[in-house]
């Protein structure tokens, strides 16, 4: 309507100034053209500009609202020419990895559970079933009772090692801070395993931090973190090996090491050493348990604010090194 005015004012103006000023009513009207022109190009301009800017938010749009559950593999392919959204494309593209991540990590798990839970309750159910084809003698019923409640415990145990590390990953596990000498848990654990110690010939040599004293710790947590570390240490050491314990202070906090001789592990098998269930080479995992300690680790590590690692020793062998954050470092922290 603006131009409209422009040029109608020009025509009235023009026609106004009568023959005698034909040259001002063509430069009049070449203006109120070049007005028209003018205005018209910027008009549609800005609309391919805004089209084409608004054109990769569709794009985006579109792409993602198809991703779902089942589709998580797929990216978003945008044709974006400027920085900023390529930049939310790339952030957009890490997110899903995170999340398919997680969506693999949860379906390894379900089924790592379901294959852990069939085998004693296959065992369970076995050993009732041959006890009752016949009529047995009460030593006979003692020894099937004796080997159904061992699986019963591993059950137990089971789902109370599933429900420490679900319930530290939501962050539902609350420590309970107290002074705690880890050096006398070490101790403590190692007294509690010389049985097993002594049958593998082991040489266990301790190198813990003097004058470390108490720290404020979860005690009980603690407690596990140390029982799954040496655990794992002697379980995987070689008849003849070396366990090796260290403590060293860490400014209101705790490095606790625990290094066993032996075979080195695959940088992948490093990797994915503290996830739930996860099985490295069929050297490292004969024995027992629930294939869930140094998943227990690492989850009461999380818990005390602190990072757990595993690397190969270059004499041979593995070490396990984990950080606890006392409570008052863990509080300034958060």
């Amino acid at each position: 309507m603006g131009v409209g005015l422009v040029v109608a004012a020009a025509a009235a103006y023009a026609v106004a100034l009568g023959p005698a000023a034909g040259m001002h009513r063509e430069l009049l009207l070449v203006l109120a053209g070049v007005v028209v022109v003018g205005t018209g190009a910027t008009l549609v301009g800005a609309w391919w500009l805004a089209g084409s800017a608004v054109r990769p938010v569709y794009e985006i749009t579109e792409q993602a609202t198809r991703i779902e559950a089942g589709t998580l593999g797929q990216r978003i392919m945008a044709h974006a020419d400027t920085d900023e959204y390529r930049g939310l494309v790339a952030v957009l593209n890490r997110m899903l990895e995170r999340i398919d991540a997680a969506f693999e990590n949860q379906r390894r798990l379900t089924a790592d559970v379901s294959h852990e839970l069939r085998s004693p309750l296959t065992a369970l159910r076995g050993e009732i079933e041959v006890a009752l084809r016949a009529e047995r003698s009460p030593r006979d019923y003692q020894r099937v009772l004796r080997s159904g409640l061992e699986e019963i415990d591993r059950l137990t145990a089971m789902s109370e090692d599933l429900l420490l590390i679900t319930r530290a990953a939501a962050g539902l596990l609350a420590a309970r801070w107290v002074p705690t000498d880890v050096n006398a848990l070490i101790h403590r654990e190692l007294d509690g395993i010389r049985g097993r110690i002594e049958e593998k010939k082991l040489t266990v040599r301790t190198e813990l931090a003097v004058g470390l004293g108490s720290l404020v710790l979860d005690s009980g947590l603690t407690r596990r973190l140390v029982e799954e570390l040496l655990d794992n240490a002697v379980k995987f050491a070689p008849h003849g090996g070396v366990v090796v314990v260290a403590t060293t202070a860490t400014g209101g906090g705790l490095r606790l090491a625990v290094e066993n001789s032996g075979l080195p592990l695959a940088e992948d098998d490093l990797a994915h050493l503290f996830e739930s269930f996860y099985r490295a080479d069929q050297a490292r995992t004969r024995g027992t348990g629930t294939g869930l300690g140094l998943a227990v680790a690492a989850a009461v590590t999380s818990v005390h604010g602190g990072l757990i690692r595993g690397v190969n020793v270059p004499s041979g062998g593995v070490r396990l090194e984990c950080e606890l954050v006392g409570m008052s470092h863990a509080r300034h922290a958060a």
